[in-house]
């Protein structure tokens, strides 16, 4: 491999968090991280959100002298993708994709267990619903 094919595959793995990011936004080096952000089920937050979002937020505008609103969405929108890891989840995702290795994008369900048949009803119709996608080729 010489020299220039190193190069280049290097500067290809570090656009993967910047694929759609405007060109005035990589300008000053930042990344759009509206892109990589998700709404989030309020179940699904975790109670330790809310003291990191305010500590950041507030060492933003006090330290940084940004606008309340600016920093809070930037902190919120960075926090959000790092719930259980998504964000670093999908960057790994990314690059295993440019390297050629094949990525699936959901894991599939568990099947069921004869208690989860009586007791996770839930559980039973998710486990559906991938098998009916699977048979269509959405999966």
């Amino acid at each position: 491999m010489s020299e220039y094919e190193e190069e280049s595959e290097g500067q290809i793995a570090t656009m993967v968090p910047q694929l759609g990011t405007k060109p005035s936004i990589m300008a000053l080096g930042e990344w759009d991280t509206r892109l990589l952000s998700y709404i989030v089920n309020p179940e699904k937050m975790p109670s330790s959100l809310k003291p990191v979002l305010y500590a950041l937020t507030r060492r933003d505008v006090v330290t940084h002298k940004k606008r309340f609103w600016d920093a809070l969405t930037d902190n919120y929108l960075v926090l959000v993708n790092s719930i259980d890891g998504r964000g670093q989840n999908n960057i790994i995702r990314g690059e295993n994709a440019m390297k050629g290795i094949p990525v699936q994008i959901e894991t599939p369900p568990e099947k069921p267990s004869r208690l989860d048949r009586i007791l996770g009803a839930e559980k039973v119709r998710e486990y559906e619903r991938y098998q009916e996608r699977k048979e269509l080729g959405l999966e």
